[in-house]
C-alpha cells in the first residue's frame, strides 16, 4: 500500500518490507527494522510521523514525537491493533475489539473520539491535521474536532445506503457510499468536495482527501481528481494498455498511485522529493491496502481443461486467498459476485486483477454477457503473444 504524507511518502512491498522517501528530517522515513518473520501489513504518514503496523498486530513508529503522537498506547492482554491512521500531531488506532484509541496532540478535539452505542465497532479511521473521522460497523460515519468549514457535518445517508471508506483531507472530508457514490463536506475554496460525475453505469472504490484536492479511484481502474492542480497534483499520470490504479493517497500537493502490475506513480509537487519511488529490486513490487474498510485487491491466475477451470486468487503479498473451480462458460458477472459474497467483502471493494492487469469489473463492463473464458483466457493468450 502507500501512503502520501505532506512531504514523505511511505509504501509497502510485497515482501512485507516499507520504504519511504522523501522529507526526513525528524526520522520520519527511517522504517524501523523488522525481525525475522514479522512483515508489515498497513503503513500511515503522518505530517512529521509514520505509523506501521506489524503481521504480529503490533503497531510502530517514526519521526518526531513532539505531542506524544508516538507514544502507542499499550494493548490489553490478548488484543491486537487492526488499523493505524497517522494524522499532523495526532494517530488513531482501531484495535481488534473495535474500539478506537489515540494518542498526540488534541488542542481541537480530534482525539475526543464520539462513544460506541452498545454492540458497535468501529472498522475504520482517517486521521487529519485537526478532526478525525470513522467508520462504524453500522456503516455510518461520525467526526470530532474541528468544525470550522463543516468538514465534521457528515452528509446524511438515504434508507439502506451505507458509507464503505472516508478520508479525512484537512479541511474538508470525502466518504464513499455502498452505491458507489462519493460526497464530501467541509472546505471548497479549491472545488476539493466537486465530486467529478460519475459515466453511467460506473462507480468510485475509493477516495482520499489532501489539503486543497481530492483524488479517487473508479471501477474501471482510471482515477480522477478535483480541486487545486497547480503542481499538477490532479494531472493524473496516463495508464498503459491494460494496467488498472489499484489505489491512491494523496499528500499536501502531491499524489501517489499504485498500479495493478505493482508499479507506484505519482504527480504534483516534487520539491522534498516526496514522489521520488524507491527503485523496485527484481521479483519485488509495491502491494496495495487490503485493510478494513479499503479495497480487496486479488491478483487472478488460472489453470484450465476442456470444460473446467481452477481460478487461484492471491493477495499482492503473493499469498493465496482462495480457489474456485468454475467453467469456461460461467458468467463472468456472476463469478464476480460469488468472489465477493464467499470472502464477505463489498462487491465495489472487490478488484479482481486479470492475468493481462486489466481489472474483471472492467472487462464485465465492457462485456456484460462475457463468460469466463471470454474475459480470462482470452487476455491470458493475449499477454503471452
Amino acid at each position: 500500500m502507500v501512503s502520501a504524507g505532506p512531504g514523505h511518502t511511505v509504501l509497502l512491498r510485497g515482501d512485507g518490507n516499507a520504504v519511504a522517501c522523501g522529507r526526513n528530517d525528524f526520522g520520519q522515513c527511517d522504517i524501523p527494522h523488522l525481525e525475522d518473520g514479522i512483515k508489515y501489513m498497513q503503513v500511515s504518514a503522518g505530517s512529521l510521523h509514520t505509523v506501521l503496523l506489524r503481521s504480529d498486530d503490533v503497531a510502530v513508529t517514526c519521526g518526531t514525537n513532539w505531542f506524544e503522537q508516538c507514544d502507542i498506547p499499550p494493548l490489553p492482554d490478548g488484543m491486537t491493533y487492526t488499523q493505524v491512521s497517522a494524522g499532523m500531531h495526532h494517530t488513531v488506532l482501531l484495535r481488534s475489539d473495535g474500539v478506537a484509541v489515540v494518542c498526540g496532540m488534541d488542542g481541537s478535539g480530534q482525539c475526543d473520539i464520539p462513544p460506541l452505542p452498545d454492540g458497535m465497532t468501529y472498522t475504520q479511521v482517517s486521521a487529519s491535521i485537526f478532526h478525525t473521522v470513522l467508520l462504524r460497523s453500522d456503516g455510518n460515519a461520525v467526526a470530532c474536532g474541528k468544525n470550522d468549514f463543516g468538514q465534521c457535518d457528515i452528509p446524511h445517508l438515504e434508507d439502506g445506503i451505507k458509507y464503505m471508506q472516508v478520508s479525512a483531507g484537512n479541511d474538508h472530508t470525502v466518504l464513499l457510499r455502498s452505491d458507489g457514490v462519493a460526497v464530501a463536506c467541509g472546505k471548497n475554496d479549491f472545488g476539493q468536495c466537486n465530486i467529478p460525475p460519475l459515466p453511467d453505469g460506473m462507480t468510485y472504490t475509493q477516495v482520499s482527501a489532501s489539503v486543497y484536492h481530492t483524488v479517487l479511484l473508479r471501477d474501471d481502474g482510471n482515477a480522477v481528481g478535483c480541486g487545486r492542480n497547480n503542481f499538477g497534483q490532479c494531472t493524473i499520470p496516463q495508464l498503459d494498455d491494460e494496467i488498472s490504479y489499484t489505489q491512491v493517497s494523496v499528500g499536501n500537493h502531491h499524489t501517489v498511485l499504485l498500479r495493478s502490475d505493482g508499479v507506484a506513480v505519482a504527480c504534483g509537487a516534487n520539491g522534498q522529493g516526496q514522489y521520488n519511488i524507491p527503485t523496485l529490486y527484481p521479483g519485488t513490487w509495491y502491494a496495495a491496502d487490503v485493510s478494513v474498510g479499503r479495497n480487496l485487491v486479488l491478483q487472478l491466475d488460472c489453470s484450465c481443461q476442456a470444460d473446467a477451470m481452477l481460478l487461484t486468487f492471491s493477495g499482492l503479498t503473493g499469498d493465496e486467498v482462495m480457489r474456485l473451480n468454475a467453467s469456461p462458460s460461467d458468467p463472468a458477472w456472476n463469478t464476480h459476485k460469488h468472489i465477493a459474497h464467499e470472502l464477505k467483502v463489498p462487491l465495489q471493494s472487490l478488484r479482481v486483477v486479470l492475468p493481462d492487469g486489466q481489472l474483471l469489473a472492467a472487462a464485465c463492463r465492457a462485456n456484460p454477457g462475457a463468460s469466463l473464458a471470454d474475459v480470462i483466457e482470452t487476455r491470458k493468450r493475449r499477454r503471452l503473444t
